[in-house]
């Protein structure tokens, strides 16, 4: 038996640290003294571990992880199996294995590390085994035990750090962690940095957690394709959430790998759930190319298209029969999403990956800011020649040949960028065919990352439009919204540019899918978004290729699931610098000067006057219209359309289910609802008259009043305004998905005689009703208000909010728009009551243009709507395009009108003209020209009158 001194020779602890971890496994009474000194010798000399194991780890621990793993030990030999095969360890606060340092070893162990314990401490080492001279990996983890933080105590770096880390590291490697901690705490995109230490390299990574799932298991894949390993690694959480990797590997000299490593650790980070992951996990692909290769994947499914000459053929041939063009839509749809399918597009990328590796090594050339040799054009020969010969079937075909497609229409993209949260393309517009997609937009974004993918699309280079969340509660719907989310993406944004006729911006919209894996993730999504865009947006940039080489500016504001974020990211973007931050989001609270469209009902003010209007239409007193209302007290325009109106309410749907009462809801108790913002399920059902009910979605088998059986709550809900007993002198949708009324279902909406259910339906909630069927509901007598012109209140106000924005110097700003310390200036006090009053007047002088009209024309309102929109917007083109803008005393008259009184009377003209950008004063004289010259002059007024 050697001696403590003989074993410390050459070692890393003195006798007298061994000799306390001797007593300490000794104390336990497990092993006899030879076998300790035996475990000793092989754990502290034999193994080769790094000294900053022994530097950094308690002798108390020591003792436990040497105990630990002779125990794991004798296990494993009981049982038959080779001890240098695999040792493991596992206890609810730890956890050590041995396995040998082959890749599906290490791959099957960090698996289940991250599965079994995630967000933990890790030391991981390379080591000699006691068999022979193989190479093995030892891991150590620990759950990290944090500080307590005080009441009102900020959290500082150490208090973050686990309490062992903090107290026993060294100061140099408390000042790396701290450096990576601070700096991931200070962007969205993730910390990289690679550096010499002494004989190693050593590659740093810091995370937020949501972005730490699989990373380890991911690093050691990205190794493989260099055929590198670490010889040690490291993993530290901290208290907040972020969490840092470090590891270390034999010195790498070759900068240029090293380049490249670092971003192939950027793929991985981002890298989304996707089975063409495999071409990376086996090694065929590296992570930049899987990650390039899953991009083009989503897009093919988005873009591919079946059109010929049959269907157009067809669809000519069906002019004045709405339901079966629709029908024939839906056939078209269908075969288009059946053929071009995820599982199919990904098993034909899988089937010929030489393709998509070319069609990288093309996108590389172009877009990274590094010279790359190749001939971009020699490529795509060969592509195209792999393409022609190697593959026979026409649908595979197509799906290769969009990775040449997709590389022709980027116009700039964040790829190659070394930090970045998720990756975002802007693509030219031409890619949309022009049948699907009538009207082309200026432009579009399309992004994607671990959590999401989404896109951006708009109408002007001047835009504005909210950014909405898409959940997905099931599978199944999971495939319906990510087959059609550029559709909806695009329908959105077409509406909103019909709706902004009022207004300098042109309409856009942005919307963000949450992966099936990620629902709740929505937060880390529309982060990692928001940042692509700044990506794109912030240019010029060294790491940044841009083909347009354009100056853009978009405005952002609120949708479904997005509201509380507003004041993020424009904080964000001021953050990292964007000369917009102002007004890069609208909707933010009123500490950052938002004018919040829920706070002061903005939205429902423009579709109140219109309610006004069209009661005024039929002869009704507003206090005795019964009402349907989807889009419940939670939400912004269901809570304030119950604040706001004095009818008798029958019926309210919202996400949690249904509350109906024939006799009429007590007002009292919606009010009580809407002021609290709290959904239907809430309602206190002692309010209902014997003959109302509460279904709520969970709900099963319920028996109705009139013994009516409900089988399933949700169904119930989603079919509410379908059934035939829900009748009432008005409807108003303040929510809803897209559809939820269409060419095939509208006719639902009448009686038994072909009479409707109501008599007027405003359609507070965007593409609630497709065009098709509002036409059918007009046709049988239904008054209807689309939502191009019933909503537009809301972005009224957003625009106003963005003109302060631009009109104001930041110190102006935050005096007269910021409430500070609860105090509202008099200076915003009367500019959010001149946005109500604005918006109250648009609505009123469309809906007088829109009766006149009809009552002239017979046209039904949806198509007049439509006309109004391009009419104003078709003349704000011209006025754009002619010299109007160089006539200084024009521009000046028009500018006044259309801002507020108090901001020029504030400001002064001559202020407000030099602050604002020239383009944005252009849309202003535009717009502001053209639709008050069609609302006073109407629908037949003449560009040549003006």
């Amino acid at each position: 038996m050697k001696s403590l001194d003989e074993i410390a020779q050459g070692g890393c602890l003195a006798p007298a640290v061994l000799q306390q971890i001797e007593e300490k496994i000794l104390s336990n009474g497990n092993f006899t003294r030879e076998r300790v000194r035996y475990e000793l010798e092989w754990f502290c000399r034999e193994l080769h571990l790094n000294r900053y194991y022994f530097t950094t780890t308690p002798p108390d621990l020591i003792a436990k992880h040497i105990e630990s793993l002779r125990a794991a030990e004798i296990i494993a030999e009981n049982s038959g199996e080779t001890p240098d095969l695999q040792l493991a360890s596992e206890q609810p606060n730890q956890a050590i294995y041995l396995v040998a340092a082959v890749a599906d070893a290490i791959d099957e162990v960090e698996r289940r590390i991250e599965l079994k314990y995630p967000f933990c401490r890790l030391q991981s080492y390379r080591t000699r085994g006691k068999a022979n001279e193989t190479p093995f990996r030892l891991y150590f983890v620990s759950r990290p035990q944090f500080a307590s933080l005080a009441a009102g105590e900020t959290l500082n770096f150490e208090k973050a750090g686990d309490e062992q880390f903090i107290k026993l590291s060294p100061e140099s490697t408390l000042h790396r962690y701290r450096q990576a901690w601070e700096a991931v705490r200070s962007k969205e995109a993730p910390y990289i940095d690679i550096s010499d230490a002494e004989d190693e390299t050593r590659i740093m990574v810091a995370l937020k957690q949501d972005a730490s799932k699989r990373f380890l298991y991911d690093f050691s894949h990205v190794l493989d394709t260099y055929d590198l390993h670490t010889t040690r690694k490291y993993v530290e959480p901290f208290a907040d959430g972020k969490i840092a990797f470090s590891f270390y590997l034999d010195q790498i000299a070759d900068q240029e790998m090293l380049h490249s490593l670092k971003r192939d650790l950027g793929a991985v980070v981002i890298m989304p759930s996707s089975k063409l992951s495999s071409l990376f996990l086996q090694r065929v692909f590296s992570a930049q190319e899987a990650l390039y290769a899953i991009v083009v994947g989503h897009f093919a499914n988005q873009f591919l298209t079946s059109d010929s000459e049959e269907f157009q053929s067809i669809s000519r041939a069906l002019e004045g029969k709405p339901e079966m063009k629709g029908l024939l839509g839906k056939l078209k749809t269908k075969l288009v999403k059946d053929t071009y399918t995820d599982s199919r597009i990904t098993q034909t990328i899988l089937k010929f990956p030489d393709i998509a590796r070319l069609s990288f090594q093309q996108f590389r050339i172009w877009f990274s800011p590094e010279s790359t040799n190749g001939d971009p054009d020699e490529i795509s020969r060969k592509i195209t020649e792999q393409i022609t010969k190697g593959i026979s079937w026409e649908v595979e075909r197509r799906i290769m040949d969009s990775f040449l497609k997709f590389n022709k229409l980027v116009l700039k993209t964040n790829f190659f960028k070394s930090d970045k949260a998720c990756l975002a393309f802007r693509l030219d517009a031409s890619l949309l065919d022009p049948i699907d997609y009538p009207e082309r937009p200026f432009g579009v974004f399309y992004l994607i990352g671990k959590e999401f993918r989404g896109f951006h699309v708009r109408f002007k280079d001047v835009a504005r439009g909210g950014v909405r969340l898409v959940r997905s509660r099931t599978e199944e719907i999971f495939d319906i919204n990510s087959d059609f989310i550029f559709d909806e993406n695009y329908n959105l944004a077409s509406t909103q540019q019909l709706k902004n006729k009022d207004i300098p911006e042109g309409g856009s919209k942005g919307t963000i899918l949450l992966h099936l894996d990620s629902q709740d993730k929505a937060e880390s999504a529309f982060k990692n978004y928001i940042d692509g865009l700044l990506d794109l947006l912030m240019v010029p940039s060294p790491e940044i290729v841009d083909l347009s080489g354009k100056e853009e500016i978009l405005f952002l504001g609120p949708d479904e699931g997005t509201a509380e974020l507003m004041n993020w990211a424009c904080l964000w973007a001021k953050e990292r610098g964007f000369a917009y931050w102002k007004p890069f989001t609208t909707g933010k609270s009123p500490s950052l000067g938002g004018v919040p469209h829920d706070k002061y009902g903005m939205t429902t003010q423009g579709i109140n006057e219109y309610v006004a209007g069209v009661l005024s239409e039929l002869g009704l007193k507003e206090e005795e219209v019964t009402k349907v209302q989807t889009g419940g007290p939670d939400g912004d325009l269901g809570s304030n359309e119950i604040k706001i109106t004095k009818d008798r309410t029958i019926a309210v749907v919202d996400g949690s289910g249904v509350v109906y009462d024939p006799h009429g809801l007590d007002r009292k108790e919606l009010l009580r609802l809407a002021d609290a913002r709290q959904m239907v399920r809430q309602f206190d059902r002692s309010y209902l008259s014997p003959t109302g009910f509460l279904v709520l979605v969970e709900d099963r088998d319920v028996v109705l009043p009139d013994e009516t059986r409900v089988p399933n709550g949700e169904d119930f809900r989603n079919r509410f305004h379908l059934l035939p007993f829900v009748k009432a002198d008005l409807f108003v949708p303040c929510g809803g998905r897209p559809r939820s009324i269409n060419i095939g279902n509208w006719d639902q909406l009448l009686d038994d005689r072909g009479k409707p259910r109501f008599k007027a339906i405003v359609e507070g909630a965007n593409l609630f009703i497709t065009q098709d069927a509002r036409l059918r509901l007009e046709e049988a007598g239904v008054l209807l208000i689309k939502d191009a012109s019933a909503n537009k209140g809301g972005v009224t106000s957003s625009s106003l909010e963005v003109l302060a924005s631009l009109a104001l110097t930041d110190d102006e700003y935050r005096s007269l728009m910021m409430v500070q310390d609860g105090v509202v200036g008099d200076f915003r006090s009367e500019y959010v009551n001149q946005i109500i009053r604005k918006i109250r007047s648009n609505a009123r002088l469309e809906f007088l243009a829109l009766m006149t009209e009809r009552k002239r024309s017979k046209i039904p309102c949806s198509v007049l709507s439509d006309q109004l929109s391009h009419k104003i917007n078709t003349l704000a083109d011209a006025i754009l395009k002619s010299d109007l803008s160089s006539d200084k005393k024009l521009v000046r008259a028009v500018v006044a009108d259309y801002c507020p009184d108090i901001l020029v009377s504030t400001v002064g003209i001559d202020a407000i003209l030099k602050r604002v950008p020239a383009i944005y004063i252009a849309a202003i004289l535009a717009k502001h020209l053209a639709s008050t010259y069609v609302y006073v002059k109407g629908f037949h007024a003449g560009e040549i009158d003006f």
